[in-house]
């Protein structure tokens, strides 16, 4: 019996790596059971392939479609369309970081691989900089805390979100993710820019460059050169960056007042009802379930909706909150107002 225990403790704790010691308690109790937590980790081949294929068809289709219906209407669907296609294809990233986009090894590196170089960076590095946010969520070597500080003020947030605009983040995240060495990883790499640096980024940058290139060669032979421009590198070194922040913001930084008591304590993860336009757009592919994400990092996200409704059932306590641009706004609202104490 007691081999037993060790054993589910065990597999508990694999499954909840990231977690604070208050949900995996919780989770002790068996109110959720070890075979449904296995199931529900099971990586579905087949919906890993078709959002791939339609994330990159999408991808694709932006030129296309401008193309087609050149008119300032299009234009503004297309750059909303490119910015829900990057979220899309960092969510694929995402999954292909826990192993759960795809079963075999190599082709879930490759196709996150894919993903990321049509972002502009490398899955490697953003897999270095997720597991430690998953590891060290709201503390200094968070790599997330160049999104939100968690205890940073609403005037904070608004120049930073200004900030975002002229791609100071876009900058920084692409600095960030460039490193894939554990042993010299830096949280924030421009404070220290060396040669080293620039020439461990040369093979990596490469293929970056040669992704991009052929995104480019789609643009130039269907809407034309310039919207490779308008359509892909400004959104995505301006709104994209932008909306990651606010997103970040209101999944992890502390309510206005709010004063942690114990280290557990600075552990902050919510799950987001949204409206529609925020579910489309800011997060695609089941992000909205960030709670659940960081309790259980190893279900893919196909699967998040019913660790919610586990959770729910079991009668534990789920952090919710309705929208990502309304938490952030009343933030700053509450900062500016002098509401916030």
């Amino acid at each position: 019996m007691t081999a037993v225990r060790e054993e589910r403790e065990q597999v508990l704790d694999d499954l909840t790596i990231g977690a604070p010691k208050s949900a995996r308690e919780t989770l002790r109790s068996g109110a959720i059971s070890i075979e449904t937590l296995r199931l529900l980790c099971e990586v579905d081949d087949w919906r890993g392939a078709v959002d791939l294929v339609v994330t990159m068809a999408s991808i694709l289709s932006v030129p296309v479609l401008y193309a087609l219906l050149p008119n300032p209407l299009t234009a503004v669907f297309c750059v909303l369309l490119a910015i829900r296609n990057f979220n899309c294809a960092a969510q694929l990233v995402h999954e292909s970081d826990h192993g759960t986009l795809l079963r075999h090894p190599t082709l879930n590196k490759m196709m996150g691989n894919l993903c990321s170089y049509m972002l502009g960076y490398t899955r490697s590095g953003h897999r270095q900089a997720h597991m430690d946010h998953h590891l060290y969520l709201n503390t200094a070597r968070d790599p997330d805390i160049i999104l939100s500080q968690p205890e940073e003020s609403g005037r904070k947030l608004l120049a930073n979100l200004l900030q975002d605009l002229v791609f100071v983040l876009a900058v920084k995240r692409f600095l960030q993710y460039f490193q894939s060495d554990p042993s010299n990883y830096s949280v924030l790499p421009w404070r220290t820019l060396s040669v080293a640096y620039f020439t461990r980024m040369l093979k990596p940058i490469g293929l970056v460059i040669l992704a991009q290139a052929g995104l480019f060669l789609v643009f130039a032979m269907t809407a034309g050169p310039t919207f490779y421009l308008w359509f892909h590198v400004l959104p995505i070194m301006t709104l994209y960056p932008f909306q990651i922040r606010v997103r970040s913001i209101a999944e992890h930084s502390f309510e206005p007042g709010y004063a942690p008591r114990l280290s557990d304590d600075i552990w902050v993860a919510r799950t987001s009802r949204l409206n529609m336009f925020e579910r489309i757009i800011v997060a695609p592919f089941g992000q909205r379930y960030h709670y659940e994400h960081h309790v259980f990092p190893g279900v893919p996200n196909c699967n998040l909706a019913k660790v919610h409704r586990l959770l729910i059932d079991a009668g534990i306590p789920v952090p919710v909150n309705t929208s990502y641009f309304g938490f952030v706004t009343r933030k700053i609202l509450m900062d500016l107002s002098g509401t916030a104490k």
